[in-house]
């Protein structure tokens, strides 16, 4: 461009817009470039297609043509197209020798025609001319991964427009699922890329967990699990950052610790890796939502015995305890979670902590219609906590295997004064 320098070029555009011109030129995204006197002419890939765009030198000012639904703003693929020309002007193929190709051609009007369509679709001339008109533009591995870091949303703008995002990522998946089978290693690099930024933005946002965690199932459904794509071990980080850091519902969780488990029988994660990030920690340090997920973890990869020896380690600490029993209880291994509590009772020497294993133990027996121990173990919390409501569900319960007098007698000894009221 001999008229304007690249300083003057850039009044053009928004400083943004500028930066993602010169992604997208780097990327290799601009194809089929022609300049003519003043004009300049090209194809720039993007999430949403391929767009043709021209634009001429009128004086000092600049018109745009572009497909995109900009419609003749100063966009980002008009700036990739100017930045090409500014760095590397030799790619551009002369408008003139498209001419020269033309003139051996025996219709006088063809050849005018074709001069005038030489101004306005010269690269689409010079593809028929080559017998190439079926050819599409290829996108290369450095494409894609311009266009996935080039997705352009700032979490901190007022005026994201999230469902937009949304249909630009899932291209994104769509466009990267395409490239896996050819270019495994690009696609590779473009979809831990777009499973960072994802990852990054869930963090960030978590308001919009209901927008943007379909997304990240999505991109596993669709380009990790079915092309067995390995995932890079910071990327796994960021997983558990999520799965950490967001709010969830239980069957979302649960969804983390198949997700896992999923990961590691496909190979696609290192073993040593995901056991050392799912670590519960030390004693007396120990994160109880990692902890639950590592739970979860094993219990969907049908590792129960690991399962036991993760509740064991968890030693006298009481809140570590429930929350496997809780995972136990949720996924209905009652007789699991009655064995665990069992075999580690007995760890616990204060009363309070005693008070509640013997009270989901005796819970879990109610849940399997084992009423007998359920009323035995309710009996010596009774006696280490007594409370009329407590003592109204004992009295049910003794009632109903048929034990209440000889649970009543053995209460009378127990009460003085005013207790004595509750036992009729």
């Amino acid at each position: 461009m001999s008229v304007l320098s690249g300083k003057e070029v850039r009044k053009f555009f928004l400083e943004e817009t500028w930066k993602e011109g010169r992604i997208y030129w780097q990327g290799g995204l601009v194809k089929d470039l022609v300049h003519a006197e003043g004009s300049w002419q090209g194809t720039v890939l993007d999430l949403s297609g391929a767009y043709r765009v021209r634009v001429r030198l009128t004086g000092q000012s600049l018109t745009i043509d572009c497909s995109c639904p900009a419609a003749g703003e100063p966009c980002r693929h008009a700036a990739a197209l100017l930045w090409g020309w500014l760095v590397a002007p030799g790619t551009f193929l002369p408008a003139h020798r498209l001419r020269t190709k033309i003139d051996v051609l025996s219709r006088a009007e063809a050849v005018a025609l074709l001069q005038q369509v030489v101004e306005e679709e010269g690269a689409l001339l010079d593809r028929l001319l080559q017998g190439r008109e079926k050819v599409s533009p290829q996108l290369t591995g450095a494409g894609l991964l311009a266009l996935v870091y080039n997705l352009g949303f700032n979490p901190g703008s007022p005026w994201v427009n999230w469902r937009l995002f949304a249909e630009r990522y899932r291209a994104a998946l769509e466009m990267i699922a395409a490239q896996i089978p050819g270019r495994e290693a690009e696609a590779r690099v473009a979809l831990n890329t777009l499973l960072h930024q994802l990852c990054g933005l869930l963090v960030q946002v978590p308001e919009l967990r209901s927008l943007l965690l379909p997304l990240f199932w999505e991109t596993f459904n669709q380009c990790v699990f079915p092309f067995r794509t390995r995932l890079d071990p910071a990327i796994l980080e960021e997983i558990l950052a999520v799965y950490h850091q967001i709010p969830l519902t239980a069957a979302e969780e649960k969804q983390f610790g198949e997700l896992l488990s999923r990961l590691l029988a496909n190979g696609l994660v290192e073993a040593g890796s995901l056991h050392a990030l799912l670590s519960p920690g030390k004693e007396g340090d120990i994160d109880l939502k990692k902890l639950r997920l590592y739970g979860l973890f094993l219990l969907c990869s049908g590792k129960e015995d690991e399962f036991a020896k993760l509740f064991t380690a968890c030693n006298q600490e009481l809140a570590p305890c429930l929350v496997l029993i809780d995972l136990l209880e949720e996924e209905t291994k009652y007789e699991q979670a009655k064995a665990l509590l069992k075999k580690n009772l007995l760890k616990f020497t204060t009363p309070a902590d005693r008070y509640v294993l013997r009270y989901r133990l005796a819970q879990l027996y109610r849940k399997t219609g084992e009423l007998r121990p359920a009323l035995f173990l309710e009996m010596l919390n009774f006696t280490a906590r007594p409370g009329k409501k407590e003592y109204l569900q004992l009295k049910e319960l003794a009632v109903t295997v048929g034990e209440w007098e000889a649970v009543k007698k053995r209460l009378m000894g127990l009460k003085t004064g005013d207790e004595k009221d509750i036992l009729n």
